[in-house]
């Protein structure tokens, strides 16, 4: 048996049944004490517990869990490191993997393929967006509930993608099937592997075949670098033509030729739901041939003024109808001087004339402007500050997380640089507080919930104290900000699982742990006080016998003892001997003392009649009746009674003693000493009262002498 099972970890998750063996880690169900919930228990395995690199991995997966928070996203709640054991406590889900669902099926309909991709891309996008790169994207690690909702988990071998804004490079680790090439060669990757995995998914769901399949991992990761897949359409030619240009695209072996984000192939899912006739283009892609950023193109430049404009001047002032004159010197040297200002002037002109002409060239650059979309806005404005304006208004959206570009006024266009490019970039989606639908009915929560803006997704579970058909509570929690449109799950009770309940035992018990071990089992308790000797404020019976089954909540009184209870008063009907006469004394006895005495006088008629005597006292006990002659002060024990005064009961022990009694006469000695004799003998011995002074051995002499 698996020594986990039964364990309690941290004193509050009760490991109950072994649920997956994986590479590193097994996981467990389990229930946590505190919180009454099932949860998901991964241990990692004993023999890399002492291996540092294992645990790096293994804790580096709660790291990288913890922050993601995706209604598409297995959800963490704890975690544990210590000597002994390292686990993480996760979201427990009752359902299939994604893989257990395609071998049912076989060929998925596209609809219900794309359904499931969406929320797959969905998580994906939240968990790149907080720079989370899954790396093992895979049907198994896919779960899928009944109603068609998507829950992606294991994220054991992702890695924060981002180290100082640059992406860090990884070892090849994933399912080979589902491997990006650029993994298989041991490069570096990003969310664009992810995007990769997703489309051999659907690739998979869509034609009943996964795209590479070989002997073994080496022959298969070498197709996924080198072979193309056989397109989708050849498999199942009813695959729409735009389905299978999403399905290439995101299987592109470049990643630059890929979907660049998750975000960017929903939306192209999207618009293909909405227009199954649409063209990408995927198919016809010719990203390699690019432009040649290098080449320039510059305006001419304006040729500088000739000699022979300088040498006219020249020439009209020695000229005169033909006719030669005497020069001057002073004419020469004026020209001279306006030459050489005149060819200054024309360099100073040319110089400026060509800077201005050439300017232009680099004012006029132009840029093409890429698909900005799903990615981040302060990325964008960084790498583009020196060439693009932007104008930028926010929407809320479910789709785009916060900072996010949503859409764009122009994309694949030269533009000149300090173009204004308009963005509307997402606000993340709007935060709506979770209102409280606790003890209200299934019909008022679904309204109340769709009127605050969410979606109502309904579960129904047993529960002890919540009425049948009434809300238990709400995931996530009322008051909590939760994204607009969301699903909200809301748990309805079915009622108690047990009606019927045992009745405990509390006799013993005080008051206050009788009744708060009946609340225990579901009863109402009743106290009522009753007289009892002893056992003060205990319980000494109750009005239903322990161990009967009863229903809940129904009432059981303790009776409660005070303590103590009154004297109860009876009358003692001693008969006595048709022979009896003269005066007699009747003492009663009770442990040795006289508790009660009644007197019959001389002559009083009481002859084979009988007289009552009146006692009082409590449970049980035994008296002693003794007859004493008064005139000669001789005394016999006549009778023994049990007395039950509860039952108001007297019973005679043994037989009356009668021949003591009739033969009692008494005899007169000398004035110094009187001696009391019989002639009879007493069948039973005589209690001598304690005031006499006497023995129980006197009593014994006594009886010899008669």
């Amino acid at each position: 048996m698996d020594s986990n099972i039964g364990k309690k970890l941290d004193g509050r998750y009760e490991i109950t049944e072994l649920i997956g063996v994986g590479g590193m880690a097994d996981v467990y169900k389990a229930v946590d004490v505190m919180e009454n919930r099932v949860v998901a228990v991964k241990i990692l395995k004993d023999e890399f517990s002492q291996n540092e690199e294992f645990l790096r991995r293994f804790r580096n997966e709660s790291k990288a869990i913890a922050v993601l928070s995706h209604p598409n996203i297995v959800k963490i709640y704890d975690v544990g490191f210590t000597d002994e054991i390292q686990f993480i406590v996760m979201e427990y889900i009752d359902g299939i993997t994604l893989k257990e669902f395609i071998e049912q099926q076989g060929v998925l309909r596209w609809k219900d393929a794309l359904h499931f991709v969406t929320q797959i891309l969905r998580a994906l996008q939240h968990a790149h967006d907080k720079g989370i790169v899954h790396r093992d994207i895979k049907p198994q690690n896919i779960m899928l509930f009944a109603d068609g909702t998507i829950k992606v988990m294991d994220f054991g071998i992702a890695r924060f993608s981002r180290v100082d804004g640059k992406t860090i490079s990884d070892k090849t680790i994933g399912s080979v099937h589902y491997i990006s090439p650029e993994q298989a060669r041991g490069d570096m990757t990003d969310e664009r592997s992810d995007i990769y995995s997703v489309g051999v998914m659907l690739y998979e769901m869509l034609t009943g075949r996964k795209p590479f399949d070989g002997e073994n991992p080496v022959a298969i990761a070498l197709k996924h670098m080198q072979e193309n897949a056989v397109a989708p359409s050849e498999i199942m030619p009813s695959i729409p033509e735009a389905l299978e240009e999403i399905v290439i695209h995101a299987m592109e072996k470049n990643p630059e030729r890929r979907y660049q984000s998750a975000a960017e192939m929903i939306k192209d899912i999207d618009t293909f739901k909405i227009n199954q006739s649409v063209v990408f283009g995927y198919k016809n892609n010719t990203a390699d041939d690019f432009q040649d950023e290098s080449t320039r193109y510059f305006s001419s430049v304006p040729a500088e003024m000739t000699e022979e404009d300088y040498d006219e001047s020249d020439y009209d002032s020695e000229e005169d109808d033909g006719e030669p004159e005497k020069r001057s010197y002073v004419v020469p040297i004026l020209m001279a001087v306006t030459v050489a200002v005149v060819i200054i002037a024309a360099i100073v002109i040319a110089y400026v004339v060509i800077k201005n002409f050439s300017a232009p060239s680099t004012h006029t650059s132009t840029v093409t402007i890429p698909n900005f979309v799903g990615k981040n806005i302060v990325q964008v404005q960084q790498d583009y500050k020196d060439k693009l304006n932007f104008d930028i208004s926010e929407e809320y959206s479910t789709e785009y997380e916060e900072g996010i570009i949503m859409w764009q006024s122009v994309t694949d266009k030269s533009v000149r640089e300090g173009y204004t490019l308009s963005l509307t970039v997402s606000k993340g989606q709007k935060l709506i507080t979770v209102p409280d639908m606790k003890n209200k009915t299934e019909e008022i929560a679904r309204s109340e919930l769709t009127s605050a803006g969410f979606n109502a997704v309904f579960r129904y579970s047993y529960d002890d104290n919540v009425a049948e058909g009434l809300v238990i509570k709400t995931e996530p929690a009322a008051g909590e900000q939760y994204p607009e449109g969301a699903d909200i799950l809301v748990f309805i009770s079915k009622g108690e699982v047990e009606t019927q309940v045992k009745v405990p035992n509390v006799v013993g018990l005080t008051e206050e742990k009788a009744l708060a071990k009946l609340a225990e089992n579901k009863l109402t308790g009743k106290v009522q006080e009753v007289q009892h000797e002893g056992d003060k404020g205990k319980v000494v019976s109750q009005s239903i016998n322990d161990g009967e089954y009863v229903d809940k909540q129904t009432e059981v009184i303790i009776y409660v003892s005070t303590g103590e209870t009154d004297p109860i008063d009876m009358q003692l009907r001693l008969p006595l001997p048709s022979g009896i006469h003269g005066a007699y004394t009747i003492n009663v006895y009770r442990d040795g003392n006289v508790a009660f005495t009644h007197s019959i006088a001389s002559g009083e008629t009481v002859a084979g009649g009988s007289v009552n005597i009146n006692i009082s006292g409590k449970k049980t006990e035994t008296l002693t009746v003794n007859i004493t002659n008064s005139e000669t002060n001789q005394t016999v024990q006549y009778a023994k009674y049990d007395v039950d005064y509860d039952k108001q009961e007297v019973t005679l022990v043994g037989s009356l003693n009668e021949s003591g009694l009739l033969n009692i006469t008494p005899t007169t000695t000398s004035s110094t000493t009187t001696t009391t004799t019989t002639t009879a003998s007493i069948s039973e011995p005589v209690d001598v009262p304690p005031e006499e002074d006497s023995s129980y051995e006197d009593y014994e002499d006594s009886e010899e002498q008669y």
